[in-house]
């Protein structure tokens, strides 16, 4: 097995204000993940890759929403399609979340399809906004290990409301 390395991959929507004085800029130096992210530039995906400016300097890749908000309503489509998942059509964290989880899940796809021999990847995705890309590697079977991690914010204090047994349920997650 080749090993890429421990990458943080991506982080959050990209927020240009933000970007400049938490990230420094850089092109990608590994081969599947810089030809992801081309591949992604050349269907018009605004993204920056570079070095999180945090301790321990973990590789980062951020995507501009707002340069694939004319994909949405197809996304969100697709995603009622395959799911049975809702959204209301105004809420923009909702709206926002689809768009993450389309992008990240595109990405991972790229990245996915371009590892060889028996790679393996592992996908964490912390909280709500990251919860569309997990359902949608598993719908999309594409072959990655996901973890999903929650904590009580919003989802989590849903579920203890709803005395949902989370965890000695989780299997009604997997598709």
């Amino acid at each position: 097995m080749r090993r890429i390395g421990r990458l943080l991959l991506p982080r959050r929507p990209l927020q240009r204000k933000c970007c400049e004085t938490e990230v420094e800029v850089a092109d990608c130096n590994v081969d599947v993940i810089r030809e992801a992210i081309d591949c992604m530039r050349a269907q018009g995906v605004d993204v920056v890759c570079g070095r999180w400016l945090i301790d321990g300097s973990p590789n980062v890749v951020l995507f501009a929403l707002n340069s694939s908000y004319w994909r949405l309503d197809s996304w969100k489509k697709e995603f009622w399609e395959a799911t049975h998942i809702g959204s209301p059509p105004h809420d923009s964290e909702t709206n926002d979340a689809i768009l993450f989880g389309f992008l990240v899940t595109w990405f991972i796809g790229e990245v996915r399809s371009r590892m060889y021999g028996d790679a393996r990847c592992v996908a964490h995705f912390h909280e709500w906004m990251a919860g569309v890309a997990a359902i949608l590697l598993r719908v999309r079977h594409i072959d990655v290990a996901t973890v999903f991690t929650t904590h009580a914010t919003l989802l989590g204090r849903y579920l203890c409301a709803g005395s949902a047994d989370f965890y000695n349920n989780l299997q009604i997650g997997r598709a």
